[in-house]
């Protein structure tokens, strides 16, 4: 599993749209369910919009 990122509500399809990808691709890069060049893509523009990243580690 990879870095989640989170984003506002609706980010998700315009993400799609500007990329010319199904929301499926952008939900399950952004849920850190694939590691392709495209995955890892969509995280950097999702970022770059105003996403914030998940921290999946737990502190002890």
């Amino acid at each position: 599993m990879y870095i989640k990122v989170f984003v506002m509500h609706g980010e998700i399809n315009k993400l799609a749209q500007l990329l010319g990808v199904a929301r499926k691709t952008v939900s399950e890069a952004l849920n850190g369910q694939t590691n392709t060049p495209l995955a890892r893509k969509i995280r950097k523009l999702a970022l770059d919009r105003g996403g914030v990243v998940k921290n999946n580690t737990y502190n002890k």
